[in-house]
């Protein structure tokens, strides 16, 4: 039994108001929904008896209980009481998408060094490395800083278009949990650039920029070209992580 377009806008509805901020987890639990109470009204319940045993075990979720539990890193909210609900279990499906995203992103960059893209790889430290006696070193700041911004860049276009249908009422958010686990990850880059370019002061008057050793600054030019270029394949894959 297909469910009425008043139906699916009441279940709709529910879901938002249980604290899911994302389009990607929202077209998830409503599919879920649907099919659960499309499921049950088939056995001959009314659509109310099965919405309301669908909802109440969204309602009462409760985030698995896990190694750190006992910290009240997870389980405890600052009140004292367990986590329950829709937006808990949007919180533990965040975890494990980000976990999967980042599990993915490091196969993604050893693929670089095997056989056979590690030709390409060692073809463009080649051409890095004979790029860093043509031009000055100063540039070389600049090109992985622009390496740097690659992944939040390359998000742009989407978020343009989640923009749009947004305006025009086609997506209930802008945000996707997909693209925030992925911008995480891009961010971190950042951090990284700045203890490669400051960490040799620290210990030292040692510039590396200025004054390193060419093979070093190509190395490194090579690998924030292949970090940023492996976001480009985080974004063109689907993730699918399944809730506990």
């Amino acid at each position: 039994m297909k469910l009425t377009a008043e139906q699916i806008d009441l279940i709709s509805k529910e879901i938002i108001e249980g604290g899911i901020k994302y389009q990607d987890l929202y077209e998830e639990l409503l599919d879920h929904y649907i099919l659960a109470i499309e499921d049950r009204m088939s056995q001959g319940q009314t659509f109310g008896e099965a919405f309301g045993e669908v909802h109440s075990d969204f309602v009462n979720y409760k985030r698995p209980l896990r190694v750190w539990d006992h910290y009240n890193v997870w389980y405890n909210d600052g009140s004292g009481k367990p986590e329950f609900g829709l937006g808990k279990l949007q919180a533990e499906y965040e975890e494990s998408l980000s976990g999967e995203i980042s599990k993915r992103h490091w196969q993604i960059m050893k693929n670089y060094f095997r056989w056979p893209t590690i030709v390409t790889t060692l073809l463009v430290g080649l051409i890095t490395f004979q790029f860093a006696y043509l031009v000055p070193r100063k540039f070389f700041i600049w090109i992985i800083f622009t390496c740097a911004f690659a992944p939040i860049l390359m998000v742009l276009p989407q978020a343009i278009l989640h923009l749009g249908q947004y305006l025009a009422k086609k997506r209930k958010f802008i945000n996707s949990l997909k693209t925030n686990a992925i911008i995480g990850r891009g961010t971190q880059v950042f951090f990284l650039v700045y203890w490669t370019i400051q960490l040799p002061k620290y210990f030292s008057d040692y510039n590396l920029i200025k004054q390193g050793h060419i093979a070093i600054i190509a190395s490194l030019t090579c690998f924030y070209i292949a970090y940023s270029l492996s976001f480009y394949q985080l974004y063109r894959e689907r993730f699918k992580v399944k809730m506990a």
